[in-house]
């Protein structure tokens, strides 16, 4: 019998962050240094090349609904990230969340083009690189409502693995795989704190969700995007989970399988931890590591 995810989850097109904003992508301007728009104006900071430690305050004006954000790290990393506008008005803590080196800095009005008008760069000082760390647009995990379930689920855990292992049980009791969004062919991306409050998700929501518990309790992790399989033939699919810093090592986590499977068109709940820090080896059969991604 298939798990829930062995019809081929569509993160795909999550890759597709990568190519959101890349600088070829946009216009010949980009090189330029900008902090306004006709739709944006940035007030904070007033200059190019400052330096900040860990994280940047972002500051300004603009009568959109939101300003979107571009962040390209030294190794040329991406990653963006919204900043809700209230009153007029928009400030964000975008994370320099590769460590040391020189960030560049893009904002625009959508997620998917940044055509070079605002763009400005900044030297990160904190030598710590916290990318499996920091929270990311998607991996909400300073949301109050991530931060309180967190502490509940860490409160009397003396070890990192038994942390991890709180927040494997939680997922893969209380979320229920969305099949109705699979077969639509759903793929809007969709925060871990949203994910938590409506209990329902694919194979990379649930991977968001276990990021942003185990960042809230202070352990970094990361979620991977790979391919599947079975011994039951079919083919490999796309999938998405995660590996979490525990003890000093890196342990894997598969909560969407672990979290039940499809039958007859239907999610059936059958929480369990067959794909909780089994042997690598063992897991190594059916996972196969493509990319680590950079939310």
């Amino acid at each position: 019998m298939k798990r829930s995810v062995s019809r081929g989850m569509i993160w795909l097109l999550t890759l597709v962050l990568l190519a959101w904003a890349m600088p070829d992508a946009v216009s010949a301007g980009v090189y330029s240094t900008g902090f306004k728009s006709s739709r944006i104006g940035i007030t904070s900071p007033a200059a190019n090349g400052l330096t900040a430690d860990g994280a940047l305050r972002v500051e300004g004006l603009s009568g959109l609904e939101a300003v979107w954000f571009c962040v390209r790290g030294p190794g040329g990393e991406l990653y963006t990230h919204p900043a809700p506008v209230t009153g007029g008005a928009f400030s964000l803590d975008l994370q320099l969340r590769f460590g040391p080196g020189t960030y560049t800095v893009w904002a625009g009005d959508n997620s998917t083009r940044f055509d070079g008008a605002i763009r400005f760069m900044v030297t990160n000082s904190e030598d710590k690189d916290s990318r499996y760390l920091s929270p990311s647009a998607c991996v909400d995990s300073e949301h109050p409502e991530i931060q309180r379930l967190a502490r509940k689920l860490s409160e009397g855990k003396t070890t990192d693995l038994q942390k991890v292992r709180a927040i494997h049980d939680w997922t893969t009791s209380n979320l229920a795989y969305d099949y109705g969004a699979y077969l639509a062919g759903t793929n809007q991306l969709t925060t871990a704190s949203e994910t938590i409050r409506t209990k329902t998700g694919l194979c990379r929501d649930y991977a968001f969700v276990v990021a942003a518990l185990a960042r809230a309790v202070g352990l970094e992790a990361r979620v991977v995007y790979g391919q599947v399989k079975s011994a039951d033939g079919w083919p490999p699919q796309q999938h998405a989970w995660n590996e979490v810093s525990a003890d000093g090592r890196w342990v894997s986590l598969d909560t969407t399988w672990d979290s039940g499977y499809v039958r007859d068109n239907r999610f059936v709940a059958a929480p369990s931890s067959r794909f909780f820090n089994p042997d690598p080896q063992v897991f190594a059969l059916t996972h196969s590591v493509s990319t680590y991604a950079t939310h």
